[in-house]
């Protein structure tokens, strides 16, 4: 179900002094991204690196990343990211250092194989309802992805929580929930109708209420 990562991504950084809204602000100018590095009970390391090379970790699709600290190669993952509530850019990363036989919590991408008999032969539509799930597993067992095989699911079909099962990991979803179905037609169009209207109704309160200023 599950692949391990080949390779990993090398964070390149540099330290930074000066801390503080301003000199975070300065850097941010700059298009950098100011971010800290923890590991367990240790000091916390102020680090600062280029938006574009955050991007290129997160298109890498690996979840632990190698970063060197006081000249000794270690592990790291990203814990939170903060952005800007309006432009959505990164303002902050919090990198978390990790030992590759510690238990750890991480969220890993699902991806889906197949082509399911309920959509080429029994004329279903593919939901893929859920696309991350948090596992629980050793920092070594860590995948780039959960790949779920739905080639043998037919019209009506779900993949549930409770269906997610791998030797290595502790699948942290709740049992009922839906991963993904194959849904007939129907109720798809059902389903976006009911939308629709919704839509409509919250259009309607607006209007009413900048009538009513």
């Amino acid at each position: 179900m599950a692949q391990k990562a080949r390779k990993r991504f090398e964070i390149q950084y540099e330290t930074r002094e000066e801390l503080g809204k301003g000199a975070t602000k300065i850097l941010r100018a700059e298009g950098l991204i100011p971010a800290v590095f923890y590991s367990g009970g240790g000091l916390a390391v102020h680090i600062k690196f280029p938006l574009s090379h955050y991007r290129e970790m997160v298109k890498s699709g690996e979840k632990i990343f190698n970063i060197t600290v006081d000249g000794e190669q270690r592990r790291a993952m990203v814990k939170a990211v903060q952005y800007h509530p309006l432009t959505d850019k990164v303002r902050h990363v919090d990198l978390q250092g990790v030992r590759l036989r510690d238990i750890i919590e991480i969220p890993v991408p699902i991806i889906l194989n197949g082509l399911p008999i309920g959509v080429k032969v029994e004329g279903g539509l593919l939901q893929h309802i859920i696309h991350e799930v948090t596992i629980s597993c050793k920092g070594e067992d860590v995948p780039d992805f959960i790949e779920l095989d739905v080639s043998g699911l037919h019209l009506g079909d779900t993949i549930h929580g409770k269906d997610l099962e791998d030797d290595r990991f502790t699948f942290l979803i709740a049992d009922d929930a839906s991963v993904v179905t194959v849904a007939h037609p129907q109720k798809m169009e059902e389903a976006a109708s009911d939308e629709d209207e919704d839509e409509d109704e919250v259009e309607e309160e607006q209007e009413q209420e900048e009538n009513s200023d």
